[in-house]
């Protein structure tokens, strides 16, 4: 009698995680599911078939200013890093041998699913149990900003989704082996994809600066392992800069055919503290827009409230960060954490200097070249606090959760 209890007692303490698994799997479905509908937008798609052709420029025209194309000399470019295309390379040339297209949405799921289960391993190094660190690592794939660029597989969403997952590798090889070479080649590749996101250099850099039991000739070989491939893709960006636009240091921003406001924003600089008060507004302050027929009516229909194009709040989007200021100073007296905060705020300005703002996103999705960061520390400082998810964090996490699914419904 005394086992059939346990039995049951078991029985009902898997069911709600059962459930609750379900739930969450079905909602990163139909994410995925709707990745394989987006056909438009296929810049690297595109761009992998010029690189097949030995060409650096499109071969076909890929649309007006909402496509962001570079015009110059005649030509059509992208002016984003190239590795997103470079991967979808030998996709193109398979389906080109049967006459179909490889649409980039055929390999953001596996992304996807990869960066799921990076944050998963991460947070069980740290310390979670498998179903907390599952949990968690849902929460930052449909709990955050991410999910607004997970849902649609266009080119922008997707080299972001490609950097995520780069930058998640990083963070994991780093508590964990901290093979420099491969550290090295997985920063090149973020900067061959996101030259924003390459903040997270930062948190390799100032570990071995500032790594008490290495000798000096430790450091420097460290340093050289490290920086080695960084420069390669560097020189490879110049180069393809170069044969581009004939300037290593132009990487075809001036050129985009962009609308009028982004227009005026940019013609203050493409970088420059002017554009720090939209950015910082839209990051911290952003919020849904109220469903009004038009102007002039003040009754909300349903959805009362949609997703606001110009970004929301990172608060709001995932506001279990909140945690985060109600700790003392001294729990963030820890390496790795420090490291990580930094290479965040690096990212950060980086992002806020900017003349773009993101449009047309869910959330503020630029913050998504520094929030991998933000989350490994969040899970750093939680662990070292709690040991385990309360039950007021679970419920915050799924509430966060169905209210971003709400949103992005709007968003689709």
């Amino acid at each position: 009698m005394k086992l059939q209890k346990i039995d049951t007692a078991n029985k009902d303490q898997k069911s709600p995680k059962q459930a609750i698994g379900f739930l969450l799997s079905f909602i990163l479905l139909i994410v995925i599911i709707n990745t394989f509908f987006i056909s438009n937008s296929q810049q690297f798609a595109n761009l992998a078939h010029s690189f097949l052709n030995l060409k650096l420029y499109f071969l076909h025209p890929i649309g007006n200013q909402t496509q962001n194309p570079v015009y110059y000399k005649g030509k059509e470019f992208f002016d984003d890093g190239p590795l997103p295309a470079i991967i979808l390379m030998p996709f193109e040339a398979l389906f080109k041998l049967f006459h179909l297209f490889f649409y980039q949405g055929y390999l953001q799921w596996i992304l996807i699913i990869l960066t799921l289960n990076i944050i998963y391993k991460i947070a069980q190094l740290i310390g979670f149990k498998k179903y907390d660190a599952l949990l968690l690592a849902f929460t930052f794939i449909l709990g955050s900003v991410y999910v607004g660029v997970a849902i649609n597989s266009s080119s922008w969403y997707f080299a972001q989704v490609i950097t995520t997952y780069l930058v998640f590798l990083i963070i994991y090889e780093y508590l964990t082996q901290k093979r420099w070479w491969l550290l090295g080649t997985l920063s090149a590749f973020v900067l061959l994809s996101r030259v924003s996101a390459f903040a997270i250099v930062f948190l390799l850099i100032l570990d071995i600066l500032f790594n008490n039991r290495s000798s000096i000739k430790a450091k420097l070989t460290n340093m050289i392992k490290l920086s080695f491939p960084v420069l390669l893709a560097g020189i490879l960006i110049g180069l393809y800069n170069y044969l581009r636009f004939g300037d290593p240091l132009n990487g075809g921003y001036l050129y985009q055919a962009i609308d009028q406001t982004a227009r005026y924003s940019r013609s203050k600089g493409l970088f420059s503290l002017k554009h720090i008060p939209f950015n910082f507004y839209h990051l911290v302050f952003g919020t849904p827009i109220i469903n009004t027929p038009n102007s002039n009516n003040w009754i909300a229909n349903f959805p009362y409230f949609e997703n606001n194009p110009l970004g929301l709040s990172i608060f709001i989007t995932s506001p279990y960060l909140i945690f985060l200021f109600y700790q003392s100073r001294k729990i963030f007296y820890q390496k790795d954490i420090i490291f990580l905060l930094i290479s965040a705020f690096v990212g950060l300005i980086i992002v806020l200097t900017y003349f773009g703002v993101g449009t047309y996103q869910f959330g503020y999705r630029y913050s998504l070249d520094f929030l991998p960061e933000i989350f490994t520390v969040f899970m750093l400082i939680y662990y070292k606090t709690k040991q385990s998810l309360t039950f007021g964090m679970k419920f915050l996490f799924l509430l966060t959760i169905a209210f971003n699914f709400y949103l992005i419904l709007s968003f689709i």
